[in-house]
């Protein structure tokens, strides 16, 4: 969508992520940081304005990199930085007693669904996920339990520097999310010392998927507020925030 819009655009790779997945086990939520915040100073030194945008876990990731690099302007998608668990906040203690989970033997999971297949290839690309072998194998993958709390460091991370960020900000929340909730974002929201713009769609966690319901309201949201960033940048009139969502039934 910013590509369309004129944008220059990096996608970032997480290290640990895709080809490098066999060495995600070992990574921790300082690698994560250390190369959002390397790739924006990079860019920083090349292009203006800098636009940063983080989805989830990339949410964390972004605010901690906007709090110490100042980029022109902020884009939250669901931002992850905590589930509302007792589970979660016991994970530094579990994950010594507990050493590795199988995330995949808790789920049915039918290898005919093109969505879990789907799922499935974004983790193991080039799997052959109709060998019974693989499925198997796929089914008995395990995780440390350590990388789910190098995760939730990296949440609490990322909340600790919402309170120092000074970069214009857009949030955008789905209020059918059962990962990161709306109650949960909008606790981050409040923790914000800038000006920042909220947006709730009727939508899951799947924000960048173009098939959900609420995209037109998301790809509106997104690129009105990069437009009045790029005219404040420039020296320009600047265009109108959109007006804050009402959603049914909540404030």
């Amino acid at each position: 969508v910013l590509h369309r819009d004129g944008w220059t655009v990096h996608g970032l790779l997480l290290p640990g992520f895709g080809p490098q997945l066999e060495s995600l086990p070992a990574r921790r939520a300082s690698d994560w940081a250390g190369a959002v915040s390397e790739k924006l100073a990079e860019l920083q030194a090349q292009h203006r304005p800098v636009l940063l945008v983080g989805y989830s876990l990339g949410g964390a990731l972004a605010l901690q990199a906007a709090a110490s690099h100042r980029p022109d302007g902020l884009v939250l998608l669901s931002p992850f930085w905590q589930i509302d668990h007792i589970l979660w906040r016991m994970l530094p203690v579990l994950k010594f007693i507990f050493p590795s989970v199988k995330p995949f033997k808790l789920l049915k999971l039918d290898f005919n669904d093109p969505n879990t297949r789907a799922g499935i290839e974004n983790f193991m690309p080039g799997a052959d996920l109709d060998d019974p072998a693989v499925q198997q194998a796929v089914r008995d993958f395990r995780l440390p339990v350590g990388l789910f709390d190098q995760i939730r460091a990296a949440g609490q991370d990322g909340y600790r520097a919402a309170a120092h960020v000074q970069t214009p900000t857009l949030i955008i929340q789905g209020t059918h999310d059962d990962l990161v909730r709306a109650s949960t974002t909008r606790r981050l929201l409040a923790r914000l010392q800038c000006a920042a713009d909220y947006v709730e769609v009727p939508a899951k966690h799947d924000l960048p998927d173009s098939a959900n319901g609420a995209w037109t309201r998301i790809e509106h949201s997104l690129i009105a507020f990069a437009s009045r960033l790029l005219a404040e940048t420039r020296g320009e009139a600047s265009i109108p925030a959109p007006a804050p969502t009402q959603v049914e039934g909540q404030a």
